[in-house]
Formats: C-alpha cells, sequence, structure tokens
C-alpha cells in the first residue's frame, strides 16, 4: 500500500521537471522513510539521485518497500494539467498497476498511469570522495554554464584553494569564467584538499543547470573524476546529479 498527498503542485513539478532533464524513465522506490530514486541516463554518463523524506508530503503512508516505475513523457503531460492551487494525492493501485494521481481543486481530476516494469536490479548510490567541495549561489553555475555555451560544447572545471574557473574553447573563440572566493562572489565556501581539473560535456550540464531549482548548489570534484552537483529540492529532499569528465583525445 502506498498513498500520499501534497498541496503544492509548485514542489511535484519542481521534481518532475528535474528528473525528466535526463531521464526516459522513472524508478521510484517508495518505503514507509519516503521515496528514492537513483538511476543513470540512457548512455550511462550521468547518475541521478532523488530523496525525498516523507515530511516533504502531508500525509504520507506507504506499508513494505513499493517500486514505482512510469515514463517520463506521461508523467511531465499529466503534471502540466495542475493547477497551482490543486491539492494532490498519489495511490499505488497494485491489482491495476497504476499509479492514481488526483488533483483535488475547483473539480476533482484522476489521472492513472500504467506501471512500468522495474529493472530487475536497482540501481547502487555512488558516494565517492573528492578533493574539492565548493558551496555557491546556482545563478554563478547556470550564467558560467550560458557563457560557455556561446563558443563551445564542452566545459573544463578548474579548482584551486582561492577560486573556481569554467573553460572552454571552439571554433570561433575561447572564453573563461573566474570565481574567486569572496564577498561579493558566487562562491561563499570553497575547500580544496588538492587543486583539481576536469571536462565535462556542456549538453549535459545544460540540462543539469535546468533541473536546479534552488538558490545554492553543492559542486564537488577530482581531476579526472566525475563531478557531483547537488542540491535542495522540494525543502527537505535532496537532489544530486553525478556526470563523468569528458575525455580529452587531443
Amino acid at each position: 500500500m502506498f498513498h500520499a498527498k501534497l498541496d503544492s503542485t509548485k514542489t511535484w513539478k519542481q521534481i518532475v521537471d528535474a528528473l525528466a532533464t535526463l531521464l526516459t524513465e522513472i524508478h521510484l522506490v517508495v518505503s514507509e522513510r519516503g521515496i528514492q530514486l537513483t538511476q543513470y541516463d540512457s548512455s550511462r554518463a550521468a547518475m541521478v539521485h532523488l530523496s525525498l523524506p516523507r515530511n516533504v508530503f502531508q500525509e504520507f503512508v506507504c506499508e513494505g518497500e513499493r517500486d514505482i516505475c512510469v515514463g517520463v513523457d506521461e508523467i511531465v503531460r499529466v503534471s502540466k494539467r495542475m493547477a497551482s492551487d490543486d491539492r494532490l494525492e498519489f495511490t499505488l493501485d497494485e491489482i491495476g498497476n497504476r499509479l492514481e494521481i488526483r488533483m483535488i481543486g475547483i473539480a476533482v481530476r484522476t489521472f492513472k498511469l500504467q506501471l512500468l516494469t522495474p529493472p530487475e536490479e536497482r540501481t547502487q548510490s555512488l558516494n565517492p570522495i573528492f578533493d574539492v567541495r565548493a558551496e555557491m549561489f546556482s545563478d554563478g553555475f547556470k550564467q558560467a554554464v550560458k557563457d560557455i555555451g556561446v563558443v563551445s560544447n564542452h566545459m573544463r572545471i578548474t579548482a584551486t584553494t582561492q577560486s573556481l574557473s569554467f573553460t572552454g574553447s571552439g571554433d570561433t573563440g575561447e572564453v573563461e569564467v573566474l570565481l574567486t572566493l569572496g564577498d561579493d562572489s558566487s562562491i561563499y565556501n570553497l575547500h580544496v584538499e588538492n587543486t583539481a581539473s576536469s571536462m565535462f560535456a556542456l549538453s549535459y550540464l545544460t540540462e543539469i543547470a535546468k533541473a536546479i531549482s534552488s538558490d545554492s548548489i553543492i559542486l564537488q570534484m577530482s581531476s579526472n573524476k566525475p563531478v557531483l552537483l547537488e542540491f535542495i529540492i522540494a525543502e527537505s529532499g535532496q537532489m544530486r546529479f553525478l556526470l563523468a569528465p569528458r575525455v580529452d583525445r587531443r
């Protein structure tokens, strides 16, 4: 059994939009503690991790663990039908093998999504150790991604004890965005065990930047290893993106 109530359609849309950036299917693991998701994108270049504790919801009941797997396109289309003042109810219909989403507002509208077959094995979350941890305002990261995109399809992130630099180059030129730790900087906390530098596909970083709905993010990295970008979602939930580096073959 699974049943939950949520008063904020904005919160739900933020969750769905964040997951839809890289995934084609959403595999939720629901338990009495809340909702978890850990998945690779189709190319396995990025891992997405979502954690929603039960207190995100106004009411949350779950007996045992349940796998809820739905198509991204279907749940996005349903979410677009939600009015801003609707109250939401989610119910797992185990007999009909469907996820029931009820929108309660000026009318009561009920959508029943057919569940997909979940993968045979659940993806295990990765928790690597990094040399760099930067806490920064998300706008600074988003602007850097847009600036690099003017001339390049990849972005190199370099961390020193006092700064983060974002660089890119292409046939039309080069660009660098330098953020230095300080009162007026987008970075307000920077811890560096060892200087680090890695390159990443800008197409992925652009989609991740779109998913960020909080005012701040934590960026963690080491040289030539995946970068971890995490932020708060739904007030007490957490969203994490782990992106593999791009191999520079030049």
